[in-house]
């Protein structure tokens, strides 16, 4: 869909891992992000990385994967850096309070930011994350769903109990996790550090059924890899989707590949699925 925002009008000139900071709320915020050069009144894609605990100061996983099919697909990449602010325990907070939104308010900041400056496809804005990023990407979901049309991480998950998870427009989902993930349980529940205002967490097939139950998805296919498992929930609230892929015998690392193809590519392929 033709935007109306007046960047539209102007050609993007190529960016490459610009480190910019901003000002949001009274607090000094800093993300890096990449354009590709097109010609005017193209429409860009936003995909926004979330990077895992301690992780502001390092490539995001497989980062170079990500700028390269950036530029060769013509999507903007986002990758915000977080900041610890207490009386959280981590960078990212994994249960949005009113008290407790200047995550929220940071990425908002930054979409509105990359709207003045770029032509950017409303329709296709995606997030994804790797741990503690991933975990984030279920705040991105429950808060932002307005905004987000698909989110793709690994290796993360959601309280049992989020504060708030309203729905203006579902977001499709996909999971990535594997079986055998020593930091984050894929069977069972469990309670991390002290977090008193995240409360429990949710094992991985749990935070599947929670997403296609919110969505009334009514259909279900499954496919067996050779090393993994993929669901997909569809017939969902929104055209929404809700797919998972199970990775046998892996731990919390980043998977390179997934059935032979890259990761950044199977994230891609199931965004470009989901629009808004």
């Amino acid at each position: 869909m033709q935007s109306k925002n007046p960047a539209c009008l102007l050609e993007s000139e190529p960016l490459y891992l610009r480190r910019i900071s901003m000002d949001v709320g009274g607090m000094t915020r800093v993300f890096e992000m990449s354009a590709p050069a097109v010609s005017a009144g193209t429409p860009l894609p936003v995909v926004m990385a979330f990077h895992g605990g301690g992780g502001a100061n390092y490539p995001f996983p497989q980062e170079q994967q990500f700028e390269i099919l950036g530029a060769e697909e013509g999507f903007i990449t986002v990758y915000p850096k977080a900041v610890l602010v207490a009386p959280n325990e981590g960078e990212w907070v994994l249960n949005t309070t009113e008290e407790m939104r200047h995550d929220i308010h940071f990425v908002e900041t930054i979409l509105d930011t990359l709207s003045e400056n770029y032509c950017v496809d409303e329709e296709r804005i995606f997030a994804t994350g790797y741990s503690l990023g991933s975990m984030f990407n279920y705040e991105v979901a429950c808060q932002l769903n307005d905004r987000f049309a698909a989110t793709a991480s690994h290796a993360g998950t959601m309280p049992v109990a989020p504060d708030s998870c309203a729905m203006v427009d579902p977001v499709s989902i996909l999971h990535i996790h594997g079986t055998e993930d020593s930091i984050i349980s894929y069977d069972s529940e469990w309670d991390w550090k002290n977090w008193d205002s995240v409360g429990t967490m949710r094992d991985i097939p749990g935070l599947v059924d929670y997403w296609q139950e919110k969505y009334s998805c009514s259909e279900f296919t499954e496919t067996e890899g050779t090393s993994t498992h993929f669901v997909e929930h569809s017939g969902c609230d929104g055209g929404a989707s809700v797919a998972h892929y199970r990775l046998n015998n892996l731990d919390h690392e980043w998977p390179d590949r997934i059935e032979g193809v890259s990761t950044p590519q199977v994230l891609w392929d199931f965004f470009m699925q989901h629009p808004k």
